[in-house]
């Protein structure tokens, strides 16, 4: 397998925000550079958080890999200082991707691509604390509150 940048993020952004990314028909291959990481949020948080980000200009660079569940797998910065966020983040069902990360495609009929990468409104990298920090927000907002 010969990893090729995605036609939709350019490997200059992606070079830019220390990481890289592959791809072959049916998975992508993320590397992730010194005190980066990928967080992936379980469904039940996403959206929310997501909000969050928006409201206080934290968007940065996203992978969303379709299929019937979808990912959405988000850059972060900071881990080495993170270790309570990580915690946190892990016990609210997050997933943190570090160094590589593999991830099988679903099959997509048609002319759409089975994933994507963008770099966010910001093009700014979030810290991984700010991630639980939407995530305890969203939480303390929802009817069941905290666990």
């Amino acid at each position: 397998m010969t990893p090729t940048a995605s036609p939709v993020e350019p490997a200059t952004t992606a070079d830019r925000f220390d990481w890289s990314i592959g791809h072959a028909d049916d998975t992508i291959v993320v590397t992730f550079g010194a005190e980066r990481a990928g967080i992936e949020l379980p469904a039940s948080l996403r959206i929310g958080v997501e909000l969050f980000f928006q409201d206080n200009g934290l968007s940065g660079p996203t992978i969303a890999i379709g299929g019937p569940v979808g990912r959405h797998i988000r850059l972060v910065t900071g881990i080495s200082k993170a270790d309570r966020a990580i915690e946190y983040l892990q016990h609210c069902g997050a997933v943190l991707h570090v160094g590589r990360a593999v991830w099988h495609l679903p099959h997509v009929s048609g002319p759409g691509l089975a994933w994507s990468a963008g770099g966010g409104h910001g093009h700014r990298i979030p810290p991984l604390v700010a991630v639980a920090a939407a995530v305890r927000a969203v939480r303390l907002c929802t009817p069941a509150g905290l666990e």
